[in-house]
This record gives C-alpha cells, sequence and structure tokens, in this order.
C-alpha cells in the first residue's frame, strides 16, 4: 500500500518546524491505522485500507499555514482540500478522494465518525492517548511548545495539564464502535482503559 510519489506529495506538505503535527506524526498514524485495518479484518469488519492509508497520510497536511487566510473553516478541511489536490495529481478516482477527505474531516474534535474508515482514521489518530505513559507526556509537552509556537500563548505546564484532561475526557465520553480494541459491551476497552489510566497518572504528578 506505500506508494512513494503519494508519500513524498505528502510529505511536502509537512513542516519539519512543527514538534508534534509533523511529517512523523502522520507516518506513526498511518503505521497505526495499517494494524486497525488489519484488525478490522480479523474481526469480519468491511474496510477500504486504502482510504484509511490516505486519509492518515494527509490528516494534518498545511498544519502551520493559518487555515482561515486559506479560506477554510478548519485545519482539518484544509488538510481534506489538500490531500484531494495530490490524489488527483496520481490520478485517484474521485470516489476515493471523496472518502479520504470524508475520514480526513471525521479528524476535527466535534465531527461526526459514521463508516468503517472515518472510524478508523479517528481512532489512529487519537492512539497516542492509549500509548505508554513516557511518550503520552512527551507528546503533551511537544504539543505545549507548538501551541506556544503557532499563537506566541505561554501556556505553564500545570494549566495545559488541565486543558490535556479536559480534551481526554471529552474522547473519552466517545465510543469508536470498531474492532474489540475500542469497543466492548460495557465501555471498558483496553483504549478506554489505557486512556483512563494515563489520565490517572497525568493528574496525580505534581
Amino acid at each position: 500500500m506505500r506508494e512513494p510519489k503519494v508519500q513524498e506529495l505528502a510529505r511536502r506538505l509537512y513542516s519539519p518546524e512543527l514538534l508534534y503535527h509533523n511529517f512523523d506524526h502522520a507516518l506513526r498514524a498511518v503505521r497505526t491505522g495499517e494494524e486497525i485495518v488489519r484488525h478490522c479484518h480479523e474481526e469480519g469488519i468491511r474496510i477500504d485500507g486504502q482510504v484509511v492509508y490516505y486519509a492518515l497520510l494527509f490528516h494534518d497536511a498545511g498544519y502551520i499555514e493559518d487555515h482561515k487566510q486559506k479560506g477554510f473553516e478548519s485545519k482539518e478541511a484544509y488538510s481534506a482540500h489538500l490531500a484531494a489536490e495530490a490524489l488527483r495529481s496520481c490520478g485517484v478516482r474521485e470516489s476515493v478522494i471523496h472518502k479520504v477527505q470524508s475520514a480526513i474531516n471525521s479528524t476535527r474534535r466535534d465531527a461526526p465518525f459514521l463508516s468503517a474508515e472515518e472510524k478508523a482514521v479517528r481512532a489512529a489518530d487519537l492512539s497516542g492517548l492509549a500509548a505508554d505513559y513516557e511518550d503520552f507526556t512527551a507528546d503533551a509537552e511537544k504539543l505545549r511548545q507548538e501551541h506556544a509556537m503557532l499563537t506566541g500563548e505561554q501556556i505553564p505546564w500545570t494549566q495545559w495539564k488541565k486543558k490535556v484532561a479536559e480534551t481526554i475526557r471529552f474522547y473519552l465520553a466517545q465510543e469508536i464502535r470498531l474492532t474489540s480494541y475500542y469497543a466492548d459491551a460495557i465501555g471498558k476497552s483496553v483504549f478506554h482503559n489505557r486512556v483512563r489510566e494515563n489520565l490517572r497518572r497525568l493528574l496525580a504528578d505534581a
């Protein structure tokens, strides 16, 4: 599924200046997405792996740019636009591009996620919340520094922790009903339990 030309087009749309929303993050999300697609196939869930791959590759494209100046209401909408341009230049079918754009837009915080592809892309984008605690906190710090770079707003770590906790609680309230890793009958999936533990440790740390 790895396509060198498409990957190179995507890479050019990410800024190495960003500590978190860079091309390495996109590639990590792609790897996680590949695992999710594999688990979907194992559990008999129909899913288009190509759509998931393209969407994750481009899901934060153009993040460093001012999307509002470009005429887009959100960073996700701008990323979806950039993805469509790149994929069209590679001859990807419009039906696939439409699904890719929908999947990218599903990563917006308050966006709905309905199809298996949209759920997989959203889950892969959020996978860092359930990472090992050291990686989880390292990502939180990168996001804090990146926020300061993009906005000029310096937020102390103690205050940033509260923002992180608020965001995590929002996502914990959502059920990504896809594979068994992300959903079960009583809302205590592996993903949710790992995220809850990271939240507990984060709030307990001085």
